[in-house]
């Protein structure tokens, strides 16, 4: 045997390499310069190997079977490096996908939200797909050994682009997309896992594939967390309105960017829960400022200076000493119920020019005499606007 293998050429070396029975061994070199022969663990080892040889040859002619064979020996390198019951889930901790992952998400500066932090920086996936390199899992034991090219030179065993995973065709993704699903099944509690799955989704533009498939897991923490990476703040606001989580419902919707009427109706529900400031809060968000200012003048200066500093936590800004601060925050509020008079007298002079210049336009007398018990509206402006209300009616 070894004595055909001394006159076997190098495109026959090659074509072994392809298939998958050259080399025969691994070389681990010690530290006397000795050389220590290991059978190549086939499963785990192999495919990595075989990648060299792929590669080579593709490099000199780009055969379209070569491709096929390079796309099919990818999926058994990805198989090597995700947590699967043959790999004994000895890669739960992705070790391989590790720096990617790193690369392509961050924790979003939210000290007030509980779930998983983690956002998608679509720029730095981009970037590691094109520019990283998957080396062999860290748990294979054979990692730093070498092999014997097909020019008999000893090499390190390679490293795969990333952007090979990420390229492969139609029937090819989809079993990646298997492998995924299956390592996504057997590992519930595995984050990072849930994320390189997300990223391949993403990537190949089918988050809502991702989507159903935390559904059909009943995984409620990562559908929250997909409503959270894909910034769909409204969906997010509606399951923690379901769980009466207020504070964080706040932190939500006031971050996310909704029309005077979603805030409206925010408002309308944070006060059916008896949730006055955050109901304040959103009355002012939605330009409501006869109702901000009935409730404002019902919150005590304590509860707005609570208020405030919710506010300023949601902009990521300095928070206020309530006990120590009690004079500015007075002051604060004595200034956001004179801005919101000014709003009011604002809409009350808008609102008479409106029904002054068009007569036919609705005016109510409940509202005529509303705006005149607060003062909006002068005598002789009082009784301009019922008798254009009695003249309507005849």
């Amino acid at each position: 045997m070894a004595k055909i293998q001394l006159f076997q050429t190098r495109q026959e070396r090659l074509k072994l390499g392809i298939l998958g029975s050259y080399p025969e061994f691994l070389i681990e070199q010690s530290k006397d310069k000795s050389d220590n022969k290991h059978t190549i663990n086939e499963t785990l080892t192999r495919p990595w190997v075989r990648h060299y040889f792929i590669m080579s040859v593709l490099r000199e002619s780009n055969n379209h079977d070569e491709i096929i064979t390079r796309d099919s020996n990818i999926l058994e390198i990805f198989r090597t490096t995700i947590p699967l019951a043959e790999n004994s889930f000895t890669e739960s901790t992705l070790g391989s996908w590790r720096m990617f992952i790193e690369s392509s998400f961050r924790d979003s500066d939210t000290p007030w939200y509980s779930g998983i932090k983690k956002i998608l920086i679509p720029d730095r996936l981009h970037s590691a797909i094109e520019q990283l390199e998957l080396e062999i899992p860290s748990s294979n034991p054979q990692r730093s050994y070498q092999f014997h090219d097909h020019s008999r030179t000893l090499k390190k065993i390679p490293r795969v682009p990333i952007k090979l995973f990420f390229s492969l065709p139609g029937n090819e993704k989809e079993k990646l997309l298997e492998m995924l699903r299956l390592a996504f099944n057997n590992n519930p509690h595995n984050v990072d896992v849930a994320l390189l799955t997300y990223s391949f989704f993403k990537a190949w533009d089918r988050p809502m594939d991702f989507l159903e498939l935390v559904r059909t897991e009943n995984r409620n923490d990562l559908e929250e967390w997909y409503f959270w990476v894909e910034n769909d703040l409204h969906s997010i606001g509606a399951l923690k309105r379901d769980t009466r989580d207020y504070l964080t419902s706040f932190y939500i919707y006031d971050r996310a960017q909704l029309s005077a009427a979603e805030y409206r109706e925010i408002a309308d529900w944070f006060l059916k829960e008896s949730e006055f400031k955050a109901a304040y809060h959103f009355y002012y968000r939605a330009k409501d400022f006869e109702t901000a200012l009935e409730l404002l003048q019902n919150i005590s200066v304590k509860e707005f200076g609570e208020l405030t500093n919710q506010r300023r936590i949601s902009k990521g800004e300095k928070t206020f000493d309530l006990l120590g601060d009690t004079s500015r925050i007075a002051s604060l509020y004595q200034e956001e119920v004179e801005t919101l008079r000014g709003f009011a007298r604002i809409r009350a002079a808008e609102t008479y020019k409106q029904v002054a210049v068009k007569a036919r336009q609705h005016f109510d007398r409940e509202t005529i005499e509303t705006k005149y018990a607060f003062g909006e509206l002068s005598e002789e402006e009082y009784h301009r606007l019922i008798r254009q209300l009695v003249e309507r009616k005849q």
